[in-house]
């Protein structure tokens, strides 16, 4: 491998690996829903959007897991891409 070669590899690893430190999971996602008992928490968005989660069945990840569905209390829907959530809160307590 040529030694550009090597950088480029090396520089993509690296960038790799700090955006999936910054990316909210599917898991992190299921954790926060599945918790016994449930404690109602908050979704937040890049967009500074918001989302209320008061109880799991407002909350379900798709299959593959890059994407959520989050409903609010009139039925409506919303699919968001994990990509879009910076944080979810418990209520109660400080943004994370």
């Amino acid at each position: 491998m040529a030694q550009s070669d090597e950088r480029r590899a090396c520089r993509l690893d690296f960038l790799a690996r700090f955006s999936d430190d910054w990316n909210m999971t599917a898991e992190q996602v299921r954790k926060a829903r599945e918790q016994a008992p449930f404690k109602a928490f908050t979704i937040y968005l890049s967009d500074q959007r918001r989302f209320e989660i008061p109880h799991p069945d407002f909350l379900w990840v798709m299959p593959g897991g890059r994407t959520i569905g989050i409903a609010d209390e009139n039925g409506a829907a919303e699919i968001v891409d994990l990509v879009h959530v910076t944080s979810l809160k418990l209520n109660g307590a400080k943004k994370s």
